[in-house]
């Protein structure tokens, strides 16, 4: 016995069944049989044989039999008048055994009658009630099963699929899961239909904007809804778009149900159940049963997201002490680097001996490059406290360029890398800290030179674009990869791990610059082809106006 026939089994047995009327077969045989009694007394009459009652006797009964004490009451009075309207006055001591014996007969059977109607009805009761217990048992051995498999993993995914498989045939004919993604949109996960084609051309959920569908009304107030009959008219009402009703027409609905999936309070999504093919029609039971499962199925799908959850925290986790580990790594290489670098040459000074003018110049920029990386980390700390201050002021932006790209010329030319740089100044100022603006740029073209081979070409443009200033910095250097791309202006982050990489740097320049970039009301990208095709900036500044003038 399917679970629709047990559901409907259990209802049944709730509903108190209105008393009909008692039949008036029973009473129209009775007045037959006294009818037929009566001629056939007549015809034995016309052939000189008299059986006074025995004929209505039979009439009696054959009533009583049929019909019990009211028909064979009928049959009784009905005989007596027939008797004294045509045949006279009987014998008083015959007319009154004749009324005692068949009242005594209606009596009899009237009580077999009524006894076995109540053989019956109790008959029917147990087997009602054994129907009723059957299908308790079943709805409980459905949601334990329904427990263990919920239970069985914490893949979200899964459990999405595992909602849908267990209604589907048990329960439904077509089942969906709809789930509510974080920023509100509602997006199909699961479908279960025994016909494959039907279930691919529905496992996508329409766009519901109006809020027209019920789908959308259960997820937001949170109420489930019960459609015991599916009619044309309301597929016409919820349909997105005559696509969509094809579909829904072809799926050919008899009953649906709709309810939220709901946990701690959180609407996770909704299960809609539906029949087809059965052509069987929900009930409230029905509808208990899937709310029941829902509930199940909302803490299950909760788990496995928190389960998820905690997945990605963890792995965040690892991959914030990998960071930390790697920086860490590269900022004791890089301030080590040049200390060595200016002791062995301090060391050489002292003898006398060797290249004095040489030592002093390694010395020097070992110190500068130290320093900057120093510079760097206080930014980075200042950044981080909210205490990294402009000095706004409006400052013509292409002697700032020509400025910065000047410091960085020297070290081009010495590793033959071109500089292509082409300025148009803006038509009025920009409004912002020069030292902190240098630096943006200082930051961009040292940074290209350093990851341009020789022969290369960095190209430094300032042009303006509409009411913005727009500083392009690119090269011909070795590229980002599209994984990497959407990681360089984070902080200790850069594409080359600490084991194989030949430049210096800690990784926090371009996550300085976009800070800077960020506190003049500017904004920044990165483009890339991939490896070995160049990497592109472009820096966009307001020409008269400073959206940050304050601190971080």
């Amino acid at each position: 016995m399917s679970i629709h026939q047990l559901t409907r089994s259990a209802s049944s047995s709730h509903i108190r069944v209105p008393v009909r009327p008692r039949p008036l077969l029973p009473y129209g045989v009775a007045l037959l049989s006294v009818v037929v009694a009566t001629l056939l007394r007549l015809a034995l009459e016309a052939f000189g044989v008299r059986l006074p009652f025995l004929t209505f006797f039979l009439a009696t009964i054959i009533s009583a039999w049929l019909g019990g004490v009211g028909p064979g009451a009928l049959a009784l009075g009905l005989s007596l008048a027939a008797n004294a309207a045509l045949f006279g006055a009987s014998d008083r001591t015959r007319t009154a055994a004749f009324l005692v014996v068949c009242t005594v007969i209606v009596l009899l059977y009237g009580s077999l009658r009524a006894a076995k109607g109540r053989a019956e009805r109790a008959r029917e009761s147990e087997l009602e009630a054994r129907r009723a217990a059957e299908a308790a048992r079943e709805r409980a051995s459905f949601l334990a099963d329904g427990n263990v498999l919920l239970t069985a993993s914490l893949d979200y995914d899964q459990t999405l699929s595992t909602v849908a498989g267990l209604l589907v045939p048990r329960l439904a004919d077509w089942c969906a899961v709809d789930v509510v993604e974080p920023d509100g949109t509602i997006r199909r996960s699961a479908v279960a239909n025994r016909d494959p084609a039907l279930a691919r051309a529905t496992s996508v959920y329409p766009p519901d904007p109006d809020g027209r569908h019920p789908r959308t009304a259960v997820i937001r107030t949170g109420r489930s809804q019960l459609f015991a009959e599916v009619t044309d008219e309301g597929l016409v009402s919820i349909a997105a778009n005559a696509e969509h009703l094809r579909v829904m027409r072809e799926m050919g609905y008899a009953s649906a149900i709709i309810v939220p999936l709901v946990a701690r309070g959180r609407t996770l999504g909704a299960i809609t159940c539906a029949t087809m093919e059965s052509r069987l029609h929900y009930t409230t039971d029905d509808l208990a049963l899937v709310e029941n499962l829902a509930v199940r199925a909302a803490l299950a799908l909760d788990n496995a997201r928190l389960y998820r959850a905690a997945e990605a925290a963890r792995a965040e986790a690892e991959e914030a002490n990998r960071v930390k580990d790697e920086f860490l790594s590269v900022v004791s290489h890089e301030l080590k680097t040049p200390l060595a670098s200016t002791l062995g040459w301090l060391r050489v000074a002292r003898t006398g001996k060797g290249n004095q003018a040489r030592a002093f110049d390694t010395m020097e920029r070992s110190m500068r490059a130290q320093a900057k990386l120093i510079e760097d980390l206080l930014d980075v700390s200042r950044i981080v406290a909210g205490r990294l201050r402009l000095d706004p002021r409006p400052i013509e932006l292409a002697r700032v360029v020509e400025a910065a790209v000047d410091t960085i010329r020297p070290e081009s030319e010495a590793k033959g890398v071109r500089l292509d740089v082409r300025v148009t100044p803006p038509t009025g100022p920009v409004v912002g800290d020069a030292d902190r603006l240098q630096q943006i740029v200082w930051n961009l073209v040292s940074n290209a030179v350093k990851f341009t081979p020789p022969g290369g070409r960095v190209g430094v443009h300032l042009h303006q674009v509409g009411s913005d200033a727009e500083l392009v910095v690119e090269d011909t250097g070795k590229g980002v990869t599209k994984e990497f791309l959407p990681f360089m202006f984070e902080r200790f982050r850069q594409a080359d791990p600490v084991t194989s990489r030949d430049k210096g740097g800690l990784g926090l320049g371009l996550a300085i610059t976009r800070h800077l970039v960020g506190l003049h009301g500017g904004r920044i990208t990165v483009a890339s082809d991939g490896p070995g095709k160049g990497t592109t900036f472009t820096v966009v500044l307001p020409v008269s106006s400073l959206a940050a003038t304050g601190s971080s």
